[in-house]
């Protein structure tokens, strides 16, 4: 399955999904993100942030699809996770989470739905800062995110290691949110 968006003139498409039995920071990030619409009484699951998308988180997200009018699966795609994180553009939610697990972050090598999230915001990001060079956006993390990432780093003033762990995570959303 391929879910696509029109953004403009552009078409972002992918396969990527989180699921259950998954595991990592873009899980544990959509936790906590899941649970501020709990503490919003927008869905009623509180999750364990965990970083573990187990049935609990399912639930959730099951909920947080039928309160945004979306396909009821219990799987994150593409349109689940930007209706997640348009609400907290909405609501001007700033996150600062920490993750479950110091081994949950994102580098080179690694593909999936957070990868290609975090490729697709810093080029919005890149948009407006011109010291930020656009980069594919096709959910794997090479050697040009990577770049970008550092390059990111540098310019916000982050540890500079090419890595996406929490505090580059909240950063690039928390950026992205204020466009």
């Amino acid at each position: 399955v391929t879910y696509s968006i029109r953004k403009g003139d552009e078409r972002m498409a992918t396969q990527y999904v989180i699921k259950r039995g998954d595991l990592g920071i873009g899980v544990n990030k959509l936790q906590a993100y899941l649970n501020m619409m709990q503490q919003r009484n927008l869905i009623s699951t509180v999750n364990k942030q965990d970083g573990v998308f187990g049935p609990l988180t399912e639930t959730a997200v099951r909920e947080w699809q039928r309160y945004a009018g979306l396909p009821i699966d219990g799987v994150i795609n593409y349109n689940t996770w930007n209706s997640l994180v348009d609400k907290l553009r909405e609501l001007g939610v700033v996150t600062n989470i920490p993750v479950a697990n110091r081994g949950f972050y994102l580098s080179s090598g690694q593909q999936g739905l957070s990868v290609f999230k975090m490729q697709e915001y810093l080029n919005e990001i890149a948009a407006t800062n011109k010291c930020l060079r656009p980069i594919p956006v096709d959910g794997i993390y090479g050697p040009r995110t990577v770049a970008a990432v550092q390059q990111y780093q540098y310019l916000y003033d982050l540890n500079v290691d090419g890595v996406i762990g929490s505090m580059t995570w909240d950063s690039i959303i928390n950026e992205r949110n204020k466009l």
